[in-house]
């Protein structure tokens, strides 16, 4: 294998020298300007220390980003010994450049001012040509890297050379088209470090100053819109801006030794990583814009902190966002296809980019869960070279740092059936993560509104299973902005949520936000509540939705909504195939290949609703787009009468059609809220619902009441389910439970042994009585207990600290 002629390389450093000198001072006069404007003074005491701390991590030597010289040697055997047959193999044949000598191609166009579908197609085309020259010159260094061939190192230096001459002010021009401007520089910049001792003194030159003029027209764009000392609101313009971040920390560290300054670029960027980032979540790892610009966004953020990481420098990644951020891609992407919320995820799945993003999260933050969730996903890594993902260097280099051994994997069982992302108001809840029958759930009522690239989509929810998905975030993005986009596919109509007197949330404004008000999980059960009334402000005065997980099976959905003044409220369901709607029952049925979902309301009664469905789109897909995007269907379900006040309560039961049938609804007669019985593949469940203000349930027809939130008992065979709310009390036939404040509750009762988990905010004592559940003499273990056999109760002693403990009662 071929080397680099490092004599030559050596004896080339004096007169490099000089030149070194010469560029300083040019080099400094292109950027002195962006580097003398002082931030405040905090921000510069912040980026005064990271510096200091970074010139003791940061080598001299080039490359610096993701490969040192010290890798050099290892990579090239790794890639010399892989077999053409092996994943590894596979990567090097799509990295390496075999042609030489072909054509530069000219510089992108601009774009005009008027954005329409020929704006668009333009404005792609800038930006598909921007990442494919720079693409070629990051390939050509990493061909010249890994075979030492010189012919390689100069046909980089080439093409360097080609995006070095390209105007700024041009088809590139950040105000004109920032995509085509970040594409060309972000491989430019990797290009650039990797083939530096290919490059001529003066093709340095050259090249150094194109990219110090283009970090300069990034900083103040950057540092204009994020500070390092105080949160960033939300709106319409951060998306780009912020994912531009990581570029300009990889261009400080490319020119760090070469760039007066170049040390300020990288100490902000890496500090904004430290302290504020992202302005679309917290520190339960959400990310407002939904899956797929999570999915985009981390590829830049991870390469900018991994390539940091392999520095020794990883503080960043100790905060929680960064700890918790794998986990919103674990539970937003169940096994085959789905939909989630925010632009182009009406149909989702898992892909080597998804995949490998999971993944590198499980390696950088030592999870072996999140190794695990990436091996369900399973399949290859990306090998394609989209700026927008991980490409095949990526993986390239992923493989060749795995190579020396593998952290364990854990078991997807540690993980809760549901988990609540509360910075961005996101809860998913699933029967069984990582597997192909599982069944998802998700419900969003977002503080971040409907900026940026979320929707109109407070208390909207999704609905995936068995690889399927049932209930859709509808709409397409054509281009953004695009009539269709915004009159349609950002809109509270498009989505599976409520519309009051035909009027939904307004989109593009963050002020119209939701949020979670309530969040439990058990090991069979699960209990959200969202609370969209900001959202719904100048319509409503109450809206709520809340959603309780039964046994792992099936959902009940309940609104509780409240009008300014008597209108009629349609309730939406989408679906990418046509959906069979029964009037006379009040139901409706969603089919996706052998998947369903059964949809049937217990209030309000069938007579009271009526049902419309279409695949018309209120505004539709411009024609040039049509055959590319696949008809959807829109069911609404519309009270017949006006009203002040409105209920729904909805079963929404997924099952395959494999001769199973769907679940058997029974509205039970109550004197307060509601009780549902729900029959299917032998068990028989009983839910009660009290509601956010009475908090009782009353059903003579089911000898059963409640006083709380919600309820249900299952029945199986001889045993038993239970699952309460924030309850004080719950009764069926002689199982009693009362408690002196608000619990929630789960348990699981069989061959006389009863586990309970329980969920307080205050020390309470909690009465139980029924031989179904404690038998005649229980033993308890967990708690403080005594036992009251002339009555027949069991009274626990919980303290306030309770969440998630456990009790076992045992019964002789």
């Amino acid at each position: 294998m071929l080397k680099p002629d490092r004599k030559k390389q050596r004896n080339s450093k004096g007169a490099a020298m000089g030149w070194r000198r010469l560029v300083a001072v040019c080099l400094w006069g292109v950027t002195g300007l962006a580097n003398a404007q002082q931030l405040p003074e905090r921000d510069e005491a912040l980026i005064a220390a990271r510096v200091a701390a970074l010139h003791t991590s940061l080598p001299k030597a080039h490359p610096r980003l993701l490969l040192t010289p010290g890798d050099i040697d290892g990579l090239r055997t790794f890639i010399h010994d892989a077999p053409a047959n092996s994943q590894a193999g596979r990567l090097w044949q799509r990295v390496r450049v075999e042609a030489l000598n072909e054509s530069l191609p000219g510089e992108p166009q601009r774009i005009p001012r008027k954005f329409d579908a020929d704006a668009a197609r333009l404005w792609r085309d800038a930006y598909t040509l921007s990442n494919d020259t720079g693409f070629k010159a990051w390939r050509l260094a990493m061909t010249w890297l890994v075979t030492g061939d010189a012919r390689y190192g100069r046909e980089a230096a080439r093409w360097l050379m080609a995006l070095a001459s390209w105007d700024v002010n041009g088809g590139i021009d950040i105000r004109n088209n920032d995509e085509a401007f970040i594409q060309s520089l972000r491989p430019m910049i990797f290009a650039y470090d990797w083939a530096y001792d290919a490059l001529t003194p003066e093709e340095r030159v050259t090249v150094e100053a194109a990219i110090a003029k283009r970090l300069e027209i990034l900083w103040p764009r950057l540092t204009g819109k994020f500070s390092l000392t105080r949160a960033t609101p939300p709106d319409n313009s951060l998306s780009h801006p912020m994912r531009f971040i990581s570029t300009l920390g990889q261009g400080g560290v490319a020119l760090w030794r070469e760039l007066p300054g170049a040390d300020r670029y990288v100490a902000w960027a890496y500090e904004y990583y430290a302290r504020q980032f992202p302005v679309w979540g917290g520190d339960d790892g959400g990310w407002a814009e939904g899956m797929d610009y999570w999915s985009t966004g981390m590829t830049q953020h991870l390469r900018f902190l991994e390539a940091m990481q392999l520095l020794g420098v990883d503080d960043a990644l100790a905060r929680p966002f960064f700890r918790n951020n794998g986990y919103f891609g674990a539970y937003n992407l169940p096994l085959g296809q789905s939909s989630s919320f925010g632009d182009l995820t009406n149909v989702l799945s898992p892909n080597p980019n998804r995949r490998l993003l999971i993944e590198k999260f499980g390696l950088m933050q030592h999870d072996p869960v999140l190794l695990a969730y990436a091996d369900a996903i399973g399949g290859g890594y990306p090998d394609k070279f989209s700026y927008y993902e991980f490409n095949a260097i990526d993986s390239l280099l992923h493989l060749y740092r795995r190579q020396g051994g593998r952290m364990a994997v854990g078991s997807l069982s540690e993980l809760p059936i549901a988990r609540a992302f509360r910075d961005i108001g996101w809860v998913d809840m699933h029967s069984a993560m990582g597997a192909n029958d599982d069944v998802m759930l998700a419900l969003k009522s977002s503080p971040y509104g409907s900026a940026s690239h979320s929707f109109a989509d407070q208390n909207a929810f999704v609905l995936s299973a068995f690889g399927q998905p049932l209930a859709i975030s509808s709409g397409y993005r054509e281009w953004y902005g695009s009539p269709h986009h915004v009159g349609w596919t950002r809109t509270t109509a498009s989505k599976n949520a409520i519309l009051i007197d035909g009027q939904g949330q307004p989109i593009m404004n963050a002020s119209a936000k939701g949020r979670i008000s309530r969040f439990y999980v058990g090991d069979r059960s699960a209990f959200a509540t969202g609370d969209a009334l900001d959202a719904y402000r100048a319509l409503a005065t109450q809206a709520l939705r809340h959603v309780l997980f039964v046994d792992r099976r099936y959902f009940v959905m309940f609104d509780e909504l409240a009008a300014r003044q008597p209108v009629r409220f349609d309730w939406l369901l989408h679906a990418r195939e046509r959906m069979q709607v029964d009037d006379a029952h009040a139901s409706i049925t969603s089919a996706k290949a052998d998947a369903r979902l059964q949809v049937q309301f217990a209030w309000p009664t069938p007579s009271a609703l009526s049902f419309s469905q279409t695949d018309e789109f209120a505004v539709p897909v411009d024609a040039a787009f049509r055959t590319k995007m696949a008809k959807e269907w829109h069911v609404r379900a519309t009270t017949r009468s006006a009203a002040a006040t409105q209920d729904f309560v909805a079963l929404l039961y997924p099952y395959r059609n494999d001769g199973t049938v769907g679940a058997k609804l029974t509205a039970l007669a109550t004197t307060r809220g509601y009780a549902l019985r729900v029959e299917a593949q032998l068990a028989t469940d009983l839910i009660l619902l009290g509601g956010e203000q009475e908090r009782t349930a009353h059903s003579d027809a089911a000898s059963a009441s409640l006083s709380g939130l919600a309820g249900y008992v299952s029945r199986q065979g001889g045993a038993m389910r239970l699952a309460l709310v924030e309850a004080t009390r719950w009764q069926q036939g002689d199982v009693v439970l009362e408690a002196s404040e608000p619990v929630t509750v789960e348990a699981d009762v069989h061959d006389g042994t009863t586990r309970l988990k329980l969920q307080a905010h205050r020390a309470l004592r909690l009465t139980l009585r029924g031989r179904e559940w404690i038998g005649t003499a229980p033993r308890v273990n967990g708690l403080a207990a005594t036992y009251d056999a002339a009555s027949g109760s069991l009274v626990l002693d919980v303290p306030g600290t309770s969440s998630g403990d456990e009790v076992l009662i045992t019964s002789r």
